[in-house]
């Protein structure tokens, strides 16, 4: 990602949510991150990191920076239709935000945080219901 397009989602996430919830790690290298804090509606606090090679050409891997479980206990490890996960990485879930075929460069890192604060409202839900994310949320191309 240029300076250009940083400071400009810099600008929107300080607008949106807070300087003090985000940052960006590793500018201008391979593995550039942005790290995020999310408070749910119930109080809950995650932190998301967002990969960010290759964006904005194509969609970030965004993380919850620990391993999930769902209300059975077991770990969100793996791809899940049902639950909207993708393959884990270093031990951390890896949210389903956007399909591929959906994605435009023209999405902000903000509306992707979006995303994924939804998810977790969703992700809170099932640990209450036993419902899977897919009652909650609809699958993207």
């Amino acid at each position: 990602m240029d300076k250009r397009r940083r400071d400009a989602e810099a600008a929107i996430l300080e607008e949106r949510i807070g300087k003090n919830l985000f940052r960006f790690l590793d500018e201008d290298k391979p593995d550039e991150c942005l790290v995020l804090g999310a408070q749910t509606n119930s109080g809950n606090i995650y932190t998301l990191r967002v990969e960010l090679e290759g964006f904005p050409d194509s969609p970030p891997a965004v993380y919850v920076a620990q391993m999930l479980k769902n209300k059975k206990g077991e770990e969100l490890c793996e791809v899940s239709a049902e639950m909207h996960t993708l393959q884990p990485k270093n031990g951390w879930t890896r949210v389903c935000h956007h399909g591929a075929e959906s994605w435009s460069p023209r999405i902000s890192l903000y509306k992707t945080y979006v995303k994924c604060r939804l998810w977790l409202e969703m992700y809170e839900l099932h640990l209450q219901t036993g419902k899977p994310l897919d009652y909650y949320l609809n699958h993207q191309r």
